[in-house]
């Protein structure tokens, strides 16, 4: 057993620490109160902060959204690797299932993104942006498993990516609202669109 004494967490590690407890609770105040009527203020509060600190790593709240959303992002960036080896419905329903155990990220993204409709508000281009990027990805990965024999539907590859999207969101809002199975629902919806081929 070693007599050395234990090395000392520097101040990256625990700046590193600090953001990601903000990024926590601003996603809590988010998903309570809506970008719009949450606040910096409340964040600190709840984090036993001065405001003064938290906006030394965070210096607005569209900074902080940013952030957030981010991390949000950064959490599926190794989708295309999976759904192109294990496919792309299995890959879907299992975020879905996975996100069972993120209800308060689903949440603040639910909310965030109706509020993000609206032209003026901080998130709206990235809304824009991710829409675009996400429909034309899943559009690549539904036409490489149709090469792939795993699904056997036709039809605008666009469009079904499109409708994906949206009946994924509006699966995640039910079940936020009154706990319809998002898995259940989410298979139903990909098999009735995709028509994916049992065993392949």
């Amino acid at each position: 057993m070693s007599d050395a004494p234990p090395a000392r967490r520097g101040p990256y590690a625990k700046t590193a620490e600090r953001r990601n407890g903000i990024i926590e609770t601003a996603t809590a105040v988010f998903s309570e109160h809506g970008y719009r009527g949450g606040s910096l203020r409340q964040i600190a509060k709840q984090l036993d902060l001065s405001l003064t600190t938290l906006m030394h790593h965070f210096p607005t709240k569209a900074a902080l959204l940013s952030a957030v959303l981010e991390q949000e992002d950064a959490a599926d960036t190794d989708f295309p690797v999976r759904s192109r080896r294990d496919g792309f419905v299995p890959s879907v329903l299992a975020i879905v299932e996975r996100n069972l155990q993120r209800r308060e990220l689903v949440r603040m993204f639910s909310i965030v993104s109706a509020e993000a409709t609206h032209p003026g508000h901080e998130a709206h281009d990235w809304l824009r942006a991710r829409y675009a990027a996400v429909v034309t990805e899943y559009a690549d990965l539904i036409e490489h498993d149709r090469r792939a024999g795993r699904l056997a539907g036709d039809g605008d590859a666009l469009v079904l990516a499109g409708l994906v999207v949206t009946g994924w969101e509006g699966i995640q809002i039910r079940w936020l609202a009154d706990d319809t199975d998002p898995v259940a629902a989410m298979r139903t919806l990909l098999e009735t669109l995709l028509h994916p081929v049992a065993g392949a």
